[in-house]
């Protein structure tokens, strides 16, 4: 594994990508940067708030800057966004800076992880069916950028976020795709 390179942690809102991404970071060494943190930070205020005040553009303009700052950071594991790598700017960043995991889950695990939450501007004020169907629908819009990531690893309810991290870790040892 090439300790000189970020590991960018890209999958759908509820994958797993904070959790998962900071036991990964204290595992190899490293810092753990959540690029929606960067955000709020730069922003001074939450992103449900950039997303009532400016709507999902100015989201997306911070998030590139974010993207863009965190790979000038020491190599770190770095969470992006779910729709981060809808852009073609920051698989840029991506690609020249690091190496790309995308945490797959299902429709029905993402379901139960993000009802779990109340801030997810992009499911605000949905209803259960309602929820699940713009699960499935963003999902099957946003899956083809996901699997441009140069490793999967599955984000299972039954499986221990430790052990998700260990399964990302030996992939990186392996250097293969998959």
């Amino acid at each position: 594994m090439n300790l000189e390179r970020h590991i960018f942690l890209t999958g759908f809102m509820g994958a797993g990508k904070s959790k998962v991404g900071a036991i990964l970071a204290a595992h190899l060494g490293r810092d753990f940067v959540d690029t929606d943190v960067l955000i709020e930070e730069a922003a001074g205020k939450s992103i449900p708030d950039i997303f009532r005040e400016g709507g999902e553009e100015a989201f997306r303009r911070l998030e590139h800057e974010a993207v863009r700052r965190a790979s000038e950071m020491p190599a770190s594991v770095i969470s992006l966004g779910g729709g981060a790598v809808t852009r073609e700017e920051n698989w840029e960043v991506i690609r020249r800076s690091g190496v790309s995991v995308y945490l797959q889950a299902s429709p029905e695990t993402i379901f139960e992880r993000v009802s779990r939450k109340t801030h997810r501007p992009l499911l605000a004020g949905l209803n259960d069916q309602e929820r699940m169907e713009k699960i499935r629908s963003m999902l099957s819009v946003r899956e083809p950028c996901y699997r441009r990531a140069d490793l999967i690893v599955e984000s299972l309810e039954e499986r221990t976020p430790e052990r998700t991290a260990d399964l990302i870790i030996q992939k990186l040892e392996r250097g293969g795709r998959g």
